[in-house]
């Protein structure tokens, strides 16, 4: 049924009628009648719930049932367990949401040595009991179990795992494939109910329990008021966040056929075709799809108008019906129920051949410990950190005297992969491949890049893990065994040649120490060898030291330091580091110093940005270990700026960058100065006394499988200036 009302609103005068000589005993609470909300799903759309309950609780709308599927049961569990609409925006703000229902981990929660694994996807490959297994799902669910139990478990403790006792009375629809049914959850864990309800086929990992195969919530009910009509409530506010379905539209990127999924086959028809609600409205979400999570503040605002256009007609249509306005009760208690209580530590193994004991002996983790957000969150971050989990799934107990940490181990072995195309660099397949050694975080780890312009492989073996001696790591020592070799084409089509392919080869023994989760020190030593190739931009006068293809000794000292906590769409943070090398050859030794630095912090206006400083120093030996460098500005140093070719060099870059139309559409401006001294490419000869300058200009667009670039670049540099070039970067 189309409905013509341009405002989305639908009353129903009869039910209004009905109301006003009816009173069900059933359906009233202390005396009261009882008003149902009747939440729907869609994804990131389903954030503009959040501004309807801001608008609801504005002109005081009694909500004493929430009903919920997918995206709607996550900010209606939520909001029923206590989380007030404050906090809900302040998630959305600074990407708690996007990264509760992506599963990407902020940089905070992995320790500084794991932060580059972000950036690889969580499809994979892997091997299990001999038997090779896929991905359950596009998405990692690790930190959905871990951020919904945190925001869940007191409340569950205060209402003693009684849906009907929580700050709203709440039901969570899921689907059962095997019945092909819906499943309501009543009672229980809150995060045991919210987590099937989102997990949207082929997207994220279904949920078994119990015999059941559990799904997310749209796939047979979207806008569940028939679940809701079972509690009995005298009036049904039913609040749809989705598009409608426009079945004569062109389905066109990504985002579309995600929406198009949702609205045509996760459900059949359109919400205003359900029938059993006494008030309807949709809030417009048009132009948002359903993974478009950036946009949660303008989602929010489109639910918090919608929400308010809908409270000042419910306030007159509910007091009709002797349905009175109501204060809002106390919620503290149901968000730090748990506070300060001591429970007890219980570890719980999938595999029950392996003891979960040693976990325990391994982390120095306690018997008991006292409730708390962060030390919690610390715990698990940390248990993770063992590289053996691929789940650490957390429960409080119903006696509510335990906390229980489900373990799940990862597989013998698992290969994830990202896939970058670039006008500058062509087209690279990075994977990274990893098997577990022992129960006692023992790994081996092989990273391995494919492409037309450069790659390579490494391979370190971790014989043990870090060793924790306190709270959130304070000191620890991670040694290995690597073996590098990688490649850099630079006779590029199109591109005046500067060198043809180049490797390097390096074998080591190194050990990190690590001080505190941020902080990282790494001292290297081994042999190396560069097989230079020929280096056609190269002077006349230059030579190649006569050993360099040989094996030679080096020691090289790495200090990081990482505070970044975000860093994507915009930079919050700083991080500071450096590294120096020493080689060995002949009887000369050949030191090369390689000293960077980046600062990153939100600036005003919204404006955020990095710098660095680059130093490096050889004796006319060519630094090998800088020829594969890519500093920005990425095209040109891409193509031709083998700057790094001289005896001395210093390089200062600043990357700063602006959103504008929305959170994920960015402008970014980068900028490079280099200095030198002795250049071994004569065509730098005449900016040695000037320095060598570039800019990139670049739009780049964010996208939860990567970044979109569309820039242009200009330098100083002769014959390559206002260079135009594209850049893709998926991660799958």
């Amino acid at each position: 049924m189309k409905i013509a009302n341009p405002k989305w609103k639908i009353f129903k005068p009869s039910t209004l009628f009905l109301f006003g000589l009816m009173v069900s005993f059933s359906g009233q609470v202390n005396g009261q009648k009882k008003v149902a909300l009747v939440l729907s799903g869609g994804g990131a759309q389903g954030m503009a719930h959040i501004g309807v309950f801001k608008a609801f609780e504005e002109y005081s709308i009694p909500i004493d049932l929430i009903v919920g599927s997918s995206a709607g049961a996550l900010v209606g569990g939520l909001y029923a367990a206590g989380v007030s609409v404050a906090e809900m925006e302040e998630m959305v703000r600074d990407g708690t949401i996007e990264h509760l229902f992506i599963g990407r981990p902020k940089r905070s929660d992995l320790p500084i040595w794991k932060r580059d694994e972000l950036y690889l996807g969580n499809l994979s490959v892997g091997i299990s009991d001999r038997q090779f297994i896929g991905s359950p799902g596009l998405l990692d669910d690790k930190l959905i179990w871990k951020s919904l139990f945190l925001l869940t478990a007191s409340a569950d403790y205060h209402a003693n795992w009684d849906f009907d006792s929580l700050f709203v009375p709440f039901r969570s629809v899921a689907s059962d494939l095997r019945k092909q049914a819906p499943f309501v959850f009543a009672s229980g864990s809150l995060a045991n109910a919210l987590r099937p309800s989102m997990s949207i086929p082929l997207i994220y990992s279904p949920i078994q329990q119990n015999g059941q195969v559990l799904v997310d919530g749209g796939i047979y009910v979207k806008l569940p008021v028939g679940i809701a009509q079972r509690e009995n409530p005298d009036f049904i506010i039913a609040v749809s966040a989705e598009d409608a379905p426009d079945y004569g539209a062109e389905v066109q990127g990504l985002g579309a056929m995600f929406e198009a999924l949702n609205s045509r086959v996760l459900a059949s028809g359109d919400s205003v075709d359900v029938r059993g609600w006494d008030y309807f409205f949709r809030v417009p979400t048009r132009g948002h799809h359903v993974l478009d999570f950036p946009a949660g503040e303008a989602l929010m605002e489109a639910g918090y108008r919608a929400g308010t256009e809908a409270a000042k007609e419910l306030v007159k249509l509910l007091a009709q019906n002797g349905i009175n306005q109501r204060k809002i009760k106390s919620r503290a208690v149901y968000q730090h129920a748990l506070d300060g209580k001591m429970l007890a530590l219980n570890l719980k193994a999938q595999n029950a051949d392996f003891d979960p004991e040693l976990i325990r002996r391994k982390l120095k983790l306690p018997d008991s410990l006292s409730f708390d957000h962060q030390k919690l969150d610390d715990l698990i971050d940390e248990v993770y950190a063992t590289d053996i989990y691929q789940a650490v799934i957390p429960a409080l107990d119903h006696s509510g005297e335990a906390i229980t940490l489900s373990l799940q181990e990862k597989p013998d072995i698992r290969t994830r992969g990202k896939l970058n195309i670039s006008s500058t660099s062509g087209m690279t397949l990075f994977t990274r491949t990893d098997m577990p050694m022992s129960r006692f975080g023992g790994l081996v780890q092989l990273d391995a890049a494919f492409g037309n312009v450069s790659g390579g492989m490494q391979l370190a073996v971790y014989p043990v893990s870090y060793h924790k001696t306190g709270s959130r790591l304070p000191f620890s020592i991670r040694p290995a065994i690597e073996y590098s070799t990688h490649y850099h084409n630079y006779d590029l089509p199109g591109v005046k040649p500067l060198a043809d392919r180049i490797h390097s080869h390096e074998l080591s023994i190194h050990s990190a120490t690590i001080v505190g989760w941020n902080r990282q020190m790494l001292l290297f030593g081994g042999v190396r060898s560069d097989d230079p190739g020929q280096i056609l931009a190269a002077g006349p006068d230059f030579q190649f030291p006569e050993q360099l293809g040989q094996a030679r000794p080096f020691l090289r000292i790495v200090f990081k330091e990482d505070h970044i906590k975000r860093d994507l769409p915009s930079v919050n943070g700083w991080k500071f580091g450096f590294q120096s090398d020493w080689i060995w050859q002949d009887e000369v030794t050949v030191n090369k110093k390689h000293l960077w630095s980046t600062l990153g912090t939100d600036l005003s206006f919204g404006w955020s940005g990095t710098a660095a400083i680059d130093y490096h120093e050889g004796h006319r030996s060519l630094p090998l270990f800088s020829m594969g460098k890519i500093t920005s500005p990425n095209a040109l140093s891409e193509k031709y700026f083998m700057y790094l070719w001289a005896e001395q060099v210093l390089n200062l870059s600043l990357e700063t960058s602006h959103a504008f139309i929305r959170d994920d559409l960015r402008a970014v401006l980068k900028f490079t100065h280099s200095r030198f001294r002795d250049p071994v490419w004569s065509g730098l000869d005449q900016y040695q006394d000037t320095g060598l300058s570039a800019v990139d200009i670049s739009i780049n667009y964010l996208t939860i499988v990567g970044r979109l670039s569309l820039g242009w670049s200009f330098s100083q540099l002769e014959d390559f200036n206002g260079n135009s070039w594209t850049q893709i970067g998926l991660t799958l």
